[in-house]
């Protein structure tokens, strides 16, 4: 009774006072998923097969990234991501990283899935994992972004996603103001496997919100192939200029 009474005021609120976009700022009657109106959800830029998923130009088929955007010794042996770190979809990382707006990270999880459907190195893999925030980090947050986003991926693919294989073993930095090699030295040896039997062998799709310069998933990525992965491929929902 208590919940029907919740969703009947919730809907009442609605009607009287629209909620806005947070992206195009227009009041609508229509149900927002994470704070994004439908439109603003269609407009979104996807990279399409045949194309850099950091910069978008076009590259070999059996290639994720374009010379300019090759990671060195790299600890991942393909990326996919949604597409350009650009509004509306760098708002809805926002708003899944910074509001608690866990409601968006079902929307780009079935993007997520949607953008390796055809790819079987995905779709066959044994593991989903999230690129782990430190515990005080997430004690802070109150969640693990990357999490939410390997959660609804892995529900999707029908691939397990469990949580705590890999942790950090110092707190570091936020990587948002460093450059290229400040970030690369920032999370060089911080994550910690745990029961490497679970990944010895293993092919596993890690998982992170945003690309930039690739230092934290590749660092992860590493610990894994060191734990003994057979091969580890990154997934984020979006990918951010160099």
């Amino acid at each position: 009774m208590h919940r029907q009474i919740s969703s009947f005021f919730g809907s009442l609120a609605n009607f009287v006072f629209p909620p806005f976009c947070c992206h195009c700022h227009l009041r609508t009657t229509e149900g927002l998923v994470g704070g994004i109106c439908r439109d603003c959800w269609a407009s979104v830029k996807i990279w399409k097969d045949g194309q850099c998923q950091r910069c978008g130009q076009p590259v070999a088929d059996a290639e994720s990234l374009c010379r300019h955007c090759l990671i060195p010794e790299w600890g991942c042996s393909d990326v996919k991501t949604i597409g350009p770190f650009e509004a509306p979809l760098s708002d809805a990382v926002h708003m899944l990283k910074y509001t608690d707006a866990k409601s968006v990270s079902r929307r780009l999880g079935a993007m997520m899935a949607q953008c390796v459907v055809s790819d079987q190195r995905y779709n066959k893999a044994d593991l989903v994992l999230a690129v782990p925030l430190h515990k005080a980090r997430k004690r802070e947050r109150g969640y693990n972004q990357a999490q939410l986003l390997a959660g609804q991926l892995g529900e999707a693919l029908g691939i397990p996603s469990p949580e705590g294989l890999v942790t950090r073993a110092r707190h570091t930095r936020s990587q948002t103001t460093l450059n290229k090699e400040q970030r690369l030295r920032n999370v060089e040896g911080i994550f910690a496997v745990h029961n490497p039997g679970r990944i010895k062998g293993r092919s596993i799709i890690l998982v992170d919100d945003v690309l930039t310069t690739g230092a934290t998933i590749g660092s992860c990525g590493q610990s894994l192939l060191s734990a003994g992965a057979r091969e580890v491929l990154a997934m984020t929902a979006a990918a951010a200029p160099l």
